[in-house]
């Protein structure tokens, strides 16, 4: 096992899943001796995060690596996602997010926790090892290996560690402990509800944005059919609890009634009558009601150290707009392709098997 070339990986979300299975099919088709840790913080894998969008990039990735056939039942195909005005539900214009001609696929919207299952199931087929209930304390790193210290005393030796563990990382904290995520004044609280006999929706195909003054209200749906648990997500303004820990915003949204009168209170005024049928629709949502603080960070160029690489909102918080996944799937893309030409190109020189052990990832 000492030989091997030994990967970690923190974080459990579908940027480090996505990861190992990239990394498990460039490293097996180059004939390169390794090994994949997980840790995740978490007990399980995270059910947080509605309907989120696949752009083509992403489901080309996931068709790639062969997961996308197990999700394409499972979501709904995205060609544009139209802008609609509060005041008259009028069309303002529409943004492109599928072409097949042009990119390969349509985008495909989807439940996260969907994608996750599925990423999760190809971790395991792979037999890559996942252990939850692990929580990064610190990294050590010497010029032969690095070193991932756990809060359980546990220390897992490997030759590179990727950080995809989200806004408030704890490999950032190592690498850049002075970034830190600053609130962006905007909350997002979003759920699913079943229409059922409400009149007609403002979405003509799959998904729909209202314009408002004091925000954008994002209705669209997830399931093949189009009939069934439409997704709604609303973006406001909420000024940020006395207590900013994850604790304070948890007790926030846990008063659910409070949460939902506050989105009908923004997007239901008597100023737009239009949208009265949101009303009943938040009148009718039965499900969980999720209530998420946005997270913004300064941009860095300090996103490296040795051995180490920061991922995906763990590098670069997203705004509310279902696109930080898709985004995080396209930085592993990048990396496997710069891997990949890296082996290609020591692989040409030697004429021989590329030794991981050796690779500069500073000169990567």
């Amino acid at each position: 096992m000492a030989d091997l070339f030994h990967v970690l990986i923190v974080g459990a979300g579908s940027a480090s899943l996505t990861a190992a299975i990239l990394l498990h099919k460039t490293l097996s088709k180059h004939n390169v001796a390794f090994r994949i840790s997980i840790f995740e913080i978490r007990p399980g894998l995270s059910v947080l995060g509605g309907a989120i969008n696949l752009t083509p990039n992403d489901v080309n990735l996931l068709n790639h690596i062969g997961v996308f056939k197990d999700l394409e039942t499972l979501g709904c195909s995205v060609k544009t996602i139209e802008i609609l005005s509060s005041r008259t539900l009028t069309s303002l214009g529409n943004l492109t997010f599928g072409d097949v001609n042009r990119y390969g696929a349509n985008s495909l919207r989807i439940a996260r926790k969907d994608l996750q299952a599925a990423l999760f199931a190809k971790v395991a087929a792979l037999g890559i090892g996942v252990s939850f209930s692990k929580q990064l304390e610190i990294i050590e790193q010497t010029p032969d290996n690095i070193t991932a210290v756990l809060f359980d005393g546990t220390r897992v030796v490997g030759d590179i560690l990727l950080g995809c563990d989200g806004t408030h990382s704890a490999v950032r904290r190592c690498i850049d402990p002075h970034r830190k995520p600053v609130y962006a004044g905007l909350s997002n609280t979003y759920s699913y509800v079943d229409p059922g006999d409400l009149p007609s929706l403002p979405i003509k195909d799959t998904s729909a944005i209202v314009q408002y003054r004091v925000g954008s209200l994002l209705l669209t749906w997830s399931t093949p059919s189009r009939s069934e648990k439409l997704f709604w997500a609303a973006v406001m303004e909420v000024t940020e609890p006395e207590d900013l820990s994850k604790d304070g915003w948890k007790a926030m949204g846990q008063d659910v009634a409070m949460v939902k009168q506050r989105v009908n209170d923004t997007y239901c005024s008597e100023r737009d009558p239009q949208m009265g049928f949101f009303a009943e629709l938040l009148e009718q949502t039965k499900d969980d009601v999720y209530f998420y603080p946005v997270w913004r960070l300064e941009t860095s160029e300090k996103w490296w150290q040795g051995r180490y690489l920061l991922l995906g909102d763990a590098a670069h918080a997203m705004p509310p707009l279902a696109q930080g996944v898709g985004l995080a799937l396209e930085d592993v893309a990048l990396l496997d392709k710069m891997l990949n030409a890296h082996i290609e190109t020591a692989k040409s020189d030697n004429e021989r098997s590329v030794d991981m052990k050796g690779v500069l990832w500073e000169d990567m």
